[in-house]
């Protein structure tokens, strides 16, 4: 019998709607409550790598995701020429027949994992979030933002970078700190030869291409800026050009298709680890809500979605709630400890090149590597 009967999963992004999957595949009834009252998502796409695809299989949504994404099976790095100076084979983890990686819009994996969880019947309350929690050693006893109160076996905060659970439980002393970059997103037409994700690295900055379905791409550039500057959603197409003036080849002719503001994600890229273990009493924290990465290993949504498949595996078993929160550390920490450790370091050589140690290349396939056992 499992050690907890109802769970509250505050966030409905990914790591909280593969969670409630995960859970009702389990058999433990879950409610999640999301902020937002339009469950939409910034118009963007992401990387989902070998151990996202893995992971999502286990919940039965991955065959979806792959119909709305765009496979590919290695990344190139490159010069800002446009000449390739290192290539990383990426781990097929689903078998030959699936990619080893997808690129996605963000709103097609919403779109999956929102079917899963109507078709699972799982409720949820849009517009909402917690005010306060109050535990004992049987319960957590929830008030929520309309005003209304009930009480939960376990309380899952999946609620990102600016986690609410995490400061009600933890305090903010360990919130997500900016890293003195900023991480740019335009959605573009994809050319035929973009087959999988390239990254140029320039002498300003790095930019790259991730291929999101058969006619769309994205460009990103990670812009070193030691204080994160606001911009007018108006400006931000020119000021986006012009970062990638130091680029040519295929990238300086695909950044004249940055017209429309409104395709564009213009973010600071915040790191930081909570410091084991996430939880404390009947109150757990997942994905950027414990651990935020930086872009540059492409892995936060990978780790957010094993978090999900783990506790909820956990959680379907007879061990008593804190034997499974200490294993679901064992499993969890150190593995989401190197991926913010390796990507903030990155991102540390990107701002400062010329440092003798710095192996981008080596440090992404060892790590990708690592990622790949078993989780």
């Amino acid at each position: 019998m499992s050690a907890v009967n109802n769970v509250l999963i505050v966030g409905g992004g990914i790591a909280g709607m593969t969670l409630a999957i995960a859970l009702k595949r389990s058999g433990i009834r879950c409610e999640i409550v999301e902020i937002n009252r339009e469950w939409t998502v910034l118009g963007v796409g992401i990387s989902l790598q070998g151990p996202a695809l893995r992971a999502l299989a286990m919940v039965g949504v991955l065959d979806p995701c792959i119909d709305k994404g765009f496979g590919y099976s290695f990344f190139k790095a490159c010069n800002a020429d446009g000449q390739v100076t290192g290539t990383v084979q990426l781990p097929r983890l689903n078998g030959p027949g699936y990619p080893a990686t997808i690129g996605i819009m963000r709103q097609a994996v919403h779109a999956v994992l929102q079917d899963a969880i109507a078709t699972a019947g799982i409720a949820v309350r849009l517009g909402v979030t917690i005010e306060a929690l109050d535990q004992d050693k049987d319960h957590v006893a929830v008030a929520f933002s309309d005003g209304t109160r009930a009480d939960y076996d376990l309380v899952v905060g999946a609620d990102g970078a600016n986690s609410k659970v995490r400061d009600l439980v933890f305090g903010n002393a360990d919130r997500p700190r900016y890293t003195g970059q900023a991480v740019w997103r335009a959605t573009v037409g994809r050319p035929a030869e973009v087959e999988a994700r390239y990254s140029f690295f320039g002498p300003r900055n790095k930019a790259g291409f991730n291929p999101v379905s058969a006619t769309e791409m994205y460009i990103y550039l990670v812009q070193n800026l030691p204080d994160f500057i606001r911009i007018a959603d108006d400006r931000l197409p020119e000021v986006m050009r012009e970062q990638l003036a130091d680029f040519r080849g295929l990238l300086a002719a695909v950044r004249e298709e940055i017209v429309d503001h409104r395709n564009i994600v213009y973010r600071p890229v915040t790191s930081g680890i909570l410091p084991a273990p996430w939880y404390r009493g009947r109150v757990v924290l997942i994905g950027d809500a414990a651990h935020t990465t930086t872009p540059h290993m492409a892995a936060g949504a990978d780790l957010a979605v094993e978090d999900s498949v783990v506790l909820a595996q956990l959680l379907g078993t007879d061990d008593a709630l804190p034997v499974v929160l200490d294993a679901f550390m064992t499993r969890r920490h150190a593995r989401c400890r190197m991926v913010v450790d390796n990507s903030f370091m990155l991102g540390e050589w990107e701002k400062n090149p010329g440092a003798p140690e710095a192996d981008p290349v080596g440090v992404l396939d060892k790590s990708l590597k690592a990622l790949a056992q078993p989780f």
